[in-house]
């Protein structure tokens, strides 16, 4: 999945400073501030008893055993300081990092509940962009009416009736709409005396696929890579189809990654985010999927160099740089070298070329 993993770490730095950063103007402990607090510390003990499945764990290459990385070239890419920048500017507001944890509450809410996730981009502007992708890696994968894509806003924390249908909905002991209003208004204050409120776009940055068949892509994580110069539109084709490369996995988990081969969880995500990576290569680039041109190609070529990390024991470590372009790379390769027959591989054979050549060129010679 396209959780970067540096967007993670800052989310628990920025959690961590929710002890010890309380503003000094701003009274956070308001009878509507506790109602929130007490739906928050609720919904995180029913996470435990959700009905949603977790995800199932890719722990299978066959009979391939994973050499240690050992990259030529690995480092800080133009998006991780895209990162840092928006980061800063977000650490520097107490008042947002005091906030942080209500915001992205009621971000999950927003999904679940389907408010203000029918369309895509600040303004709507990449729906019909994304609808015609999603048709499209409906055909090419032969999924269709299966996955639901989701979109992630900034807006929806600045909006007074979506704030009230979030809490509403989401919570049982209240008698009237009218009680939401109070701790509504709260917040839309709260967004008025904080330059970081509500538009940082680590508050709408989710990339995910989810194995109860959805996708949510968030207008802050499509924000932050295109500000290290990538076009928009690639962006937002990019990150679709490597979340939905997922699904595909998802499809397969018992047949294609049974327990034991792995030796640790960063080993096991590694793999399954490069055989995603050479799926979006290979569906970017075929004549009956994206259709990319060159320069086109270039640029998803650099969307996914940018997603890579040098974090190699961290449990969701992706793949270096390098590593994400050549699996990508391989994918276009193996599109290209059937573009005149048009023909579309099944899911199994591209993971039978992933396992058996792709994976072990691309982590061993980077």
């Amino acid at each position: 999945m396209l959780h970067v993993p540096v967007r993670k770490i800052l989310l628990v730095v920025s959690l961590a400073f929710l002890a010890s950063c309380e503003p000094e103007n701003v009274n956070i402990e308001t009878p509507e501030s506790k109602v929130l607090n007490s739906l928050l510390e609720k919904s995180n003990k029913d996470q435990g008893k959700s009905n949603i499945p977790k995800a199932p764990k890719t722990e299978n290459l066959r009979d391939h055993i994973l050499e240690a990385v050992s990259p030529t070239e690995c480092g800080a890419t133009e998006f991780t300081e895209v990162v840092w920048r928006h980061f800063s500017a977000l650490a520097s507001d107490e008042l947002a990092v005091a906030s942080m944890d209500h915001y992205l509450f009621l971000q999950q809410n927003a999904v679940r509940l389907g408010i203000g996730t029918d369309y895509f981009g600040r303004n709507g502007e990449y729906t019909k962009h994304v609808e015609r992708t999603r048709r499209s890696l409906e055909r090419f994968w032969n999924m269709h009416n299966q996955i639901r894509v989701l979109g992630q806003h900034n807006e929806t924390l600045d909006h007074r009736e979506k704030l009230s249908e979030i809490i509403w909905y989401s919570m049982q002991d209240l008698e009237s709409k009218e009680d939401v209003y109070p701790m509504v208004d709260e917040i839309l204050e709260r967004n008025k005396l904080s330059p970081v409120l509500p538009d940082s776009p680590f508050f709408a940055a989710d990339g995910v696929a989810r194995p109860d068949n959805e996708i949510i892509l968030g207008d802050g994580l499509i924000q932050m890579f295109s500000e290290t110069g990538l076009e928009e539109s690639i962006v937002w084709s990019g990150i679709l189809s490597h979340e939905w490369a997922h699904q595909v996995q998802f499809d397969h988990f018992a047949s294609w990654y049974p327990a034991g081969t792995f030796s640790s969880t960063a080993e096991e995500t590694r793999a399954v985010e490069l055989e995603a990576d050479f799926f979006s290569g290979y569906y970017l680039t075929h004549k009956r999927g994206a259709t990319f041109n060159w320069k086109n190609v270039e640029q998803f070529f650099e969307l996914f160099y940018q997603s890579g990390d040098c974090s190699f024991n961290f449990e969701q470590h992706h793949g270096t740089p390098l590593q994400r372009r050549k699996a990508t790379f391989e994918g276009y390769l193996l599109a290209e070298a059937a573009s005149k027959k048009g023909h579309i591989l099944k899911a199994e054979e591209l993971h039978e070329i992933f396992v058996k050549q792709v994976l072990p060129q691309t982590v061993s010679s980077l």
